[in-house]
C-alpha cells in the first residue's frame, strides 16, 4: 500500500511540477490564460503584439513572447548562440552576422507578412548561458525599441521569456500591420529555432 501511494504521488508530482514551475516563472511576466498555459506546456511559441497610435500622433509598440523548449538549456544554447547562423536556422531570415566587439547582431530578413525586405540592427550579448539579455535596436523603423529576453531552466526544459518596448513618431504603416507582421514572425521564428536547436 505504501508503495502504491508512493508512486501515485510520485506521478502526480511528475505530472504536474512542469505546469507549477512554468507558471511559477511567468508569473510576474505575463497572466497567462488556461489555453496559453497549455499551449506553453505543448511546447508551442506564444507571442503576443500590441500596437497604438494616440492622439498626439505617437505610436507605441509592446511585444512579447514565451517559449518552452524540450530540451535543457546548456544543450539549445549550444545552437540558439551562434547568432552568425541563424540564416541557416529561420527560412525568412535571409542572412545574419554578429560583430563579437560592437555587439552588433544583423539581420537581413524578407517574409510575405513583412511589408517590404528588412534589415535589422540590434545589439545585444551573445546568449551563452542562462540568464537576462537586454537589447536595444540603434537604427531602422523601431530606432530606440529596447527589450530583454531571459533563458531560465525548469525541470529539464528551457524556458524562454522576451519583451520589447517602443515609442516614437507614427510610421506609415498602420498600427495592425506591425501588429500582424511582429506577431506572426515571432511564432514563426520561434518555431523554427525550437525545432532546430
Amino acid at each position: 500500500m505504501k508503495i502504491f501511494i508512493f508512486i501515485a504521488l510520485n506521478s502526480l508530482f511528475l505530472h504536474s511540477s512542469p505546469a507549477i514551475s512554468t507558471e511559477h516563472l511567468l508569473k510576474d511576466k505575463w497572466d497567462l490564460s488556461k489555453t496559453q498555459r497549455e499551449y506553453l506546456l505543448d511546447h508551442k511559441v506564444l507571442a503576443l503584439s500590441d500596437v497604438n497610435t494616440d492622439d498626439a500622433g505617437i505610436q507605441h509598440f509592446k511585444l512579447k513572447a514565451a517559449a518552452l523548449h524540450k530540451k535543457t538549456c546548456t544543450k539549445v544554447l549550444r545552437k540558439l548562440s551562434m547568432l552568425e547562423e541563424y540564416h541557416n536556422l529561420v527560412s525568412f531570415i535571409k542572412s545574419s552576422t554578429y560583430d563579437e566587439k560592437s555587439k552588433l547582431f544583423t539581420i537581413k530578413a524578407d517574409h510575405p507578412v513583412l511589408p517590404y525586405p528588412m534589415i535589422v540592427h540590434i545589439i545585444v550579448d551573445r546568449p551563452t548561458k542562462m540568464g537576462i539579455y537586454h537589447f536595444v535596436f540603434p537604427t531602422g523603423m523601431f530606432r530606440g525599441l529596447k527589450g530583454y529576453f531571459e533563458i531560465t531552466e525548469t525541470n529539464k526544459k528551457c524556458l524562454f521569456f522576451a519583451t520589447s518596448t517602443w515609442s516614437g513618431k507614427k510610421e506609415r504603416l498602420p498600427d495592425f500591420v506591425i501588429e500582424l507582421f511582429s506577431e506572426t514572425l515571432s511564432k514563426l521564428g520561434g518555431e523554427l529555432l525550437m525545432r532546430k536547436t
